[in-house]
């Protein structure tokens, strides 16, 4: 069965209408599930909510970090922060994010991204960052970093539970970029019991296959010489 023009194009308008949007972390594909996903709505809220000056105008950037950065601006290494806080609270053997200069491995992380994936990131900080987008979405007219624990908790569950795609998967996109920072640090392996990647480069000494001097091994074997013809004997 065959569709008209008009019906095709229809499909096609339509398709493109529900396409969804990725960024992707260092060593991911684009054949693989997206998970950063929005709609025009989505798009939308954040262009304008996570602009880079509109989100992080009122941010005051922490001390103690220890810059400079390739990719963040040191308001947005700061929401980072506040965000790591809240994600990787204290616990026993466990450094803290500034411990392990979490910060600038997340720089670090974003620096090996597309361009595009970064400007996505800073978009996403900035919104979540940003106080009317807050006001509006959430009824709390403070931006994250100027936010009490427990209304940055709250931020965090709203986001979790939006019906936006933009923030539910972005909020995914933001933790998971946070975790895979901390837990790569070396500070942090003991913790949960990782020995560390194997060793890599240099020669490995192994135990020799074959014992030198022997056909398979070694000096070559003598050459078989055939032995003299026997002279015939006649009766």
């Amino acid at each position: 069965m065959y569709l008209g023009l008009g019906s095709l194009l229809s499909h096609m308008f339509l398709r493109g209408r529900h396409r969804r949007e990725r960024i992707l972390l260092p060593g991911e594909r684009e054949g693989r599930r997206s998970f950063l996903k929005y709609g025009l709505a989505g798009a939308a809220l954040l262009a304008v909510g996570g602009g880079t000056w509109l989100g992080t105008r009122r941010t005051l950037p922490a001390s103690g970090l220890a810059g400079p950065f390739t990719v963040l601006t040191p308001e947005e290494a700061t929401i980072f922060l506040e965000l790591s806080e809240r994600l990787l609270p204290p616990r026993p053997g466990f450094p803290a994010p500034l411990d392990v200069d979490l910060p600038r491995r997340i720089d670090a992380l974003l620096a090996l991204m597309p361009t595009e994936g970064q400007k996505e990131v800073r978009q996403l900080v900035g919104l979540f960052e940003n106080a009317l987008a807050g006001l509006v979405l959430d009824g709390q007219w403070k931006t994250f970093t100027a936010s009490s624990e427990q209304q940055q908790e709250a931020r965090i569950r709203a986001w979790q539970q939006s019906r936006l795609d933009v923030r539910r998967t972005g909020f995914r996109a933001l933790k998971k970029i946070v975790y895979s920072s901390y837990y790569g640090a070396r500070e942090t392996w003991g913790a949960i019991g990782y020995p560390g990647p194997p060793p890599t480069g240099g020669m490995v000494e192994r135990e020799p296959r074959f014992t030198p001097g022997t056909i398979t091994e070694g000096a070559p074997p003598t050459p078989l010489v055939p032995p003299p013809p026997v002279p015939e004997v006649k009766p």
